[in-house]
């Protein structure tokens, strides 16, 4: 089997398309300039151009309005191809950004010169470089840090044509392959009760001969890197190209020339922001408190299966990151959370569907053993109900300013006695002072009074030879029901006891899956197991090293008619 990884990086400054704000005073009047930081698919117009299309009929006649063209030049180029009146687009940001460069996705027909001045937030100009595009989609390159205006000069197109400029982008996707690429690992994890989110990591290495990525090199592109910049890694198995998830860069370091990339997936990118608009639930669908978790994270490619969206959840969610807020639905929902190998997170109730088999001939090594036995499950949870009456919340000194007080216990209805309150959430309060003196403040209101209780979920007549044995966990989005259900769900995992470990040639299994794995005494049953965990060499031959939990398949051979029949039943060793 032959086996390759390469990995495409978006090499692009994250923030600088939402930040920025075309302008153009050669703009048609039919075009839209703000479309330039949407990229719309345009439609395929004629267009009173010198030699530009054929009278096939296959375009269509231009529209009084457009709802599809960024920018489309007021002016045409001569006979020589030079503007009369050069032809120019303007992007002012709010903040510094910084690029390796500027990708222009132009339609149809390509400028053949243009220039790009790029600007400090003063209106200083920090560099100007001219280029000859030879593609639709150009990549102008020129490392230019912390600028806050570019402009775009349009020189010279083909004769009597007109700049039909659609998408602008600050960075290029760059290639890191096999001829340069020297380790690269994948980790995939899940928990098949969601008790934890745990994050995929991708960490590679590549060698960098012009030390271009090198951190002590003051100009190098090293620069460039962001944290949310996206990157796709790809391993190519017999020819076949797999994509094995979409990752974002943590972090880099360099010894010698060779550079070291560590990125996580959207799992780990819920843990870099927090969640601090939850509140009391009574009966909400699990799918709006997600809603709300992903737009606070920033994250917009994700899926929930209708089952968990309809979810009804009860309880609360505290000031914390997003992916433990995230934790508490799922563990509620009794659903998994999942990344690799898809291009955005996908959010799916539990199911024991078999989807893969780990052969005899894929593994190298197989190591078994039976865990801990547990024959009964706690699960926390708590009640909120509103008190009547009006107490102090929280109290502390502040000076002049606006200041975001945040609490442990959620409140309502809250009042201060200096200052105002701008905004109030039942966990934290937004306050804004502005006498000058600090002063003591102290804020009242409504407290939530919650009550602790727990459900159990027992083995009523445990397996012989064996003691009882209680394992404990905690929900914060559960009412009795949903805590009885989640303890009998989890109670009944915990009774798979066969702990499997392997290490096998992949063919794309990812964590999550529940797959069979054969044997390696040909004359037994194989066992059924879910993937928790699984370490996968990406430049090593695509081996993979797997955890999983599960059961022993029992076989019984029934003989009729000279044919051999494989009875399935299901025991725990």
């Amino acid at each position: 089997m032959k086996t390759e990884f390469f990995v495409d990086y978006n090499l692009y400054d994250t923030t600088a398309i939402e930040d920025g704000t075309p302008e153009s005073t050669t703009n048609a009047a039919f075009a839209d300039i703000d479309l330039l930081k949407k990229n719309p698919a345009a439609g395929v117009y004629a267009t009173l151009e010198h030699n530009f299309f054929v009278l096939d009929g296959s375009r269509e006649e231009f529209p009084d309005v457009s709802d599809n063209l960024a920018y489309f030049s007021t002016g045409q180029s001569g006979d020589t191809g030079e503007f009369s009146q050069w032809q120019s687009v303007t992007v002012q940001f709010t903040e510094n950004h910084t690029s390796i460069g500027i990708t222009l996705h132009f339609l149809e027909e390509y400028p053949l010169e243009l220039k790009i001045e790029w600007y400090d937030l003063a209106g200083v100009k920090k560099a100007e470089a001219t280029y000859y595009p030879d593609s639709l989609d150009y990549f102008c390159e020129n490392q230019v840090e912390e600028y806050g205006k570019i402009v775009i000069t349009f020189v010279e197109t083909l004769p009597r044509h007109n700049v039909k400029l659609q998408y602008i982008e600050y960075g290029t996707t760059i290639r890191w392959g096999p001829d340069t690429i020297t380790s690269g690992k994948l980790t995939n994890d899940t928990d098949p009760i969601s008790d934890k989110i745990k994050t995929d990591k991708l960490t590679f290495d590549f060698v960098d001969k012009n030390e271009e990525f090198n951190i002590g090199n003051s100009s190098g592109l090293h620069k460039t890197f962001q944290k949310r910049q996206k990157m796709v890694p790809y391993e190519i198995v017999n020819g076949k190209q797999i994509p094995l998830g979409v990752f974002f860069l943590d972090s880099n370091s360099t010894t010698k020339n060779v550079s070291t990339l560590s990125a996580i997936d959207f799992k780990g990118m819920l843990s870099n922001t927090d969640f601090k608009e939850g509140r009391i639930y009574d009966g909400e669908k699990a799918g709006l408190i997600i809603d709300e978790i992903m737009n606070t994270a920033g994250i917009s490619d994700y899926v929930v299966d209708d089952e968990t969206y309809n979810t009804l959840l009860y309880g609360t969610l505290k000031i914390q990151t997003c992916q433990k807020a995230l934790r508490e639905v799922l563990f509620a929902c009794g659903s998994t959370v999942n990344t690799a190998m898809r291009e955005n997170l996908e959010i799916h109730k539990s199911n024991r569907m078999i989807s893969e088999k780990i052969e005899r001939s894929r593994k190298f090594s197989t190591t078994l053993k039976t865990d801990h036995y547990v024959s009964d499950i706690n699960v926390k949870y708590t009640t909120w109900t509103l008190s009547d009456e009006i107490s102090q919340i929280t109290k502390g000194t502040y000076g002049v300013g606006l200041h975001t007080i945040q609490l442990s216990n959620p409140a309502e209805n809250m009042t201060t006695n200096v200052g105002t309150i701008i905004r109030q959430r039942p966990y934290y309060v937004e306050l804004q002072i502005d006498t000058d003196a600090r002063s003591e403040v102290v804020i009242s209101g409504q407290k939530y009074i919650g009550e602790e209780l727990a459900v159990l979920s027992s083995i009523e007549n445990i397996k012989s030879g064996e003691v009882r044995s209680t394992k404990t966990f905690t929900g914060t989005l559960l009412d009795y029901e949903a805590a009885q259900r989640v303890a009998d769900s989890i109670l009944d995992y915990y009774q798979l006891q066969q702990i499997i470990q392997t290490r096998h040639i992949s063919r794309g299994e990812k964590a999550g899956d529940w797959t069979e794995v054969e044997n390696t005494l040909v004359e037994r049953g194989n066992f059924v197991a879910c993937i928790e965990s699984l370490s996968t060499d990406l430049v090593g031959g695509f081996i993979a090293t797997a955890k999983y939990r599960g059961y022993y398949k029992l076989l019984s051979d029934y003989y009729f008619a000279g044919e051999i029949y494989a009875g399935e039943d299901v025991g725990i060793i």
